[in-house]
């Protein structure tokens, strides 16, 4: 926790901090009057809280985004009926997964991924670069066939300090440096066009119940997955998708990628990647004195918070008001003392995902896999494993469960079942959230109007 005193202010300044905290409030960050009648702001200090205390961030989030494409979400949901599961003939047990690769071009496939983008709580940036996109679709549910998920997948980074650790690359300068180094940017060029980033993996209810994120996390590591990867990088003389990178948004531990076991998705077959501790995922941890990857909640300001810093840059600059809030909210932050740490929230996760004992050394040398070292999963044999891990009956995969934990296994796949089985068809969409978040939005904006008038400065 750390104090910043501001001196007193006219009434435009006080009305725009105290707006700005009033967003950030589920932060932990606090704001009070100083006996001199300026302003003191108590600002948390992320590393002290509780990895729980982050829920309330990630609801005030995913509150906002969903009112502003409130519009967008209602119409989607009324234009395409067919992607959502009908809970009156829901039937767990008659799951069949299939895959279809995204075509970018076709805007029925843009409005679904726009949708599930807005299912997560914090969105992944633009999708740059190329991109590549599966959608997973239940063929054995009678009458229709809803939607189970997506994993959507881009560019990876250029440089991103703990992946390149990872791998051994060493940092990256401009060609104007003088530590620039011509053969550890081919390295570095060499292992990012056989690796994407996985922007979002998700399903949809009742899927979600049933891991269906799981299921969409190993989707990129099949046949269908490598098609779709040779589409993205149509240039590339020997596509090879030799790596899948992703940040996870809510924590460091990230349900969808773990728990992935290369023994039992290949039936012996496929070696894991040293480190990954036989998982297709591994988890690449800070370093000591590393500094720590964290959610930046930017978007938590509001509106009129925007509003306000507009109005006072506009006043800066002699004009009436300014126009670009990005720009705005820098010049008010900037003349204020905060930095952009103030937005700072949970620690977030890396996970590098790849196949095969050989296929680090590979991304670390800048040296192409050998077309007879690529392997890649069976879809079939991927869908029998979640079966076994994730519903109450199923055939097809050993048991993933040790004999002493059998019990308790099945409890939690039978309780996984009831769930979803009983999940009303009323919190199928978005939509429903729209109401409550809307409700809860007005609560406080009465409570904000509230507290300014209790805690206003001169």
């Amino acid at each position: 926790m750390r104090c910043l005193d501001i001196t007193p202010l006219n009434s435009s300044w006080s009305d725009f901090i105290h707006s700005f905290f009033l967003d950030l409030a589920p932060l932990g960050h606090t704001i009070g009057k100083s006996p001199d009648g300026g302003i003191t702001v108590a600002i948390s200090d992320p590393a002290e809280r509780d990895p729980d205390f982050w829920h309330l961030a990630h609801e005030a989030h995913h509150r906002k985004l969903l009112l502003e494409r409130a519009d967008e979400i209602l119409a989607f949901e009324s234009d395409h009926p067919d992607v959502f599961a009908q809970m009156a003939l829901f039937q767990p047990s008659a799951i069949q997964p299939v895959m279809e690769i995204v075509d970018f071009t076709d805007r029925r496939h843009h409005a679904i991924l726009r949708y599930l983008s807005s299912c997560q709580s914090v969105t992944s940036r633009k999708l740059v670069g190329r991109r590549m996109g599966l959608l997973l679709w239940d063929a054995g549910q009678t009458g229709h066939t809803p939607l189970i998920g997506a994993a959507i997948l881009a560019s990876p980074r250029f440089s991103q300090r703990l992946r390149d650790g990872s791998f051994g690359w060493e940092p990256d300068y401009p060609r104007t440096s003088r530590n620039f180094d011509e053969a550890a940017r081919a390295v570095r060029l060499a292992g990012l066009a056989r690796m994407m980033q996985l922007a979002v993996a998700c399903a949809l209810p009742p899927y979600n119940l049933l891991s269906g994120a799981w299921l969409a996390a190993l989707a990129p590591f099949t046949a269908v997955g490598q098609e779709a990867f040779r589409r993205a990088v149509r240039n590339e003389p020997d596509p090879d998708l030799a790596a899948v990178v992703t940040t996870t948004g809510k924590g460091v531990s990230g349900a969808p990628f773990r728990g992935h076991r290369l023994v039992q998705l290949s039936n012996r077959s496929i070696e894991a990647a040293p480190g990954s501790e036989g998982d297709v995922y591994a988890r690449v941890k800070p370093g000591e004195g590393s500094a720590t990857l964290r959610a930046y909640f930017d978007g938590l300001a509001s509106t009129t918070t925007k509003r306000l810093a507009c109005d006072l840059l506009g006043i800066e600059e002699g004009s009436i008001s300014e126009t670009d809030p990005d720009r705005a909210m820098a010049f008010a932050l900037k003349k204020l003392g905060i930095d952009r740490s103030v937005f700072a929230g949970n620690e977030m996760g890396i996970h590098v995902g790849m196949l095969g004992r050989e296929t680090r050394q590979h991304l670390s040398a800048g040296t192409p896999r050998p077309t007879n070292k690529r392997p890649r999963l069976s879809w079939e044999t991927v869908v029998a494993v979640w079966t076994k891990k994730f519903l109450p009956v199923s055939t097809g995969a050993p048991e993933t469960a040790t004999q002493a934990s059998l019990a308790e296994h099945n409890r939690a796949r039978r309780k996984k079942h009831d769930d979803a089985c009983a999940y009303p068809q009323s919190k199928v969409k978005l939509s429903h959230l729209l109401a409550e978040h809307s409700s809860r939005t007005a609560d406080e904006s009465a409570t904000a109007s509230g507290r300014s008038e209790l805690t206003s400065g001169p």
